[in-house]
């Protein structure tokens, strides 16, 4: 266990921090995702994120999921690794494993935590799915640039699998 673990939260956590929020004005900025190996691209977008509100809550996608949108060699880590990996991160206040399937695998969450802002990374396939989500409980969808190639050199979970996997050959 990691004293981080304290900001690993449960659907049934989201109604009262959406609660405490609320009660001393603060805003509350979501993003969800994968995040299987954790890479600067994710830090950059939490640190973004972050900026837009007050409590930063991560949704990290369960195991089956991740399977049914990358592949059946996917996720490198458990859902409770990435879950806490997340939290172990500075400008994440929440993370929360979620319970639900698919690409729209956080309509729940977004019902109980009514977010103000929800972030996407640019290129998002689901942007308007999310905006419509976002929007009937009251909050805005922000779109963040990914991190610019001169500064990443295309960092992503993909590149790095295939990079090690040349690397092994």
């Amino acid at each position: 266990e990691l004293a981080t673990d304290r900001k690993i939260i449960g659907y049934d956590d989201l109604a009262n921090v959406r609660q405490q929020a609320t009660k001393i004005a603060q805003k509350i900025v979501f993003t969800s995702g994968v995040y299987d190996l954790l890479h600067l691209g994710h830090i950059k977008h939490f640190d973004i994120a972050k900026t837009k509100g007050d409590i930063l809550v991560v949704s990290v996608g369960q195991d089956s999921t991740v399977r049914f949108l990358k592949g059946p060699s996917r996720p490198v880590h458990n859902e409770r690794v990435r879950t806490q990996m997340v939290a172990a991160l500075e400008a994440v206040d929440y993370a929360i494993l979620s319970r639900e399937d698919g690409k729209m695998d956080h309509d729940e969450v977004v019902a109980f935590l009514k977010p103000d802002f929800y972030i996407v990374p640019g290129g998002d396939s689901a942007v308007e799915e999310k905006r419509q989500l976002v929007e009937a409980h009251g909050g805005e969808l922000i779109v963040v640039d990914r991190i610019p190639p001169d500064e990443a050199q295309g960092i992503s979970t993909t590149q790095i699998i295939k990079a090690v996997g040349s690397a092994d050959s």
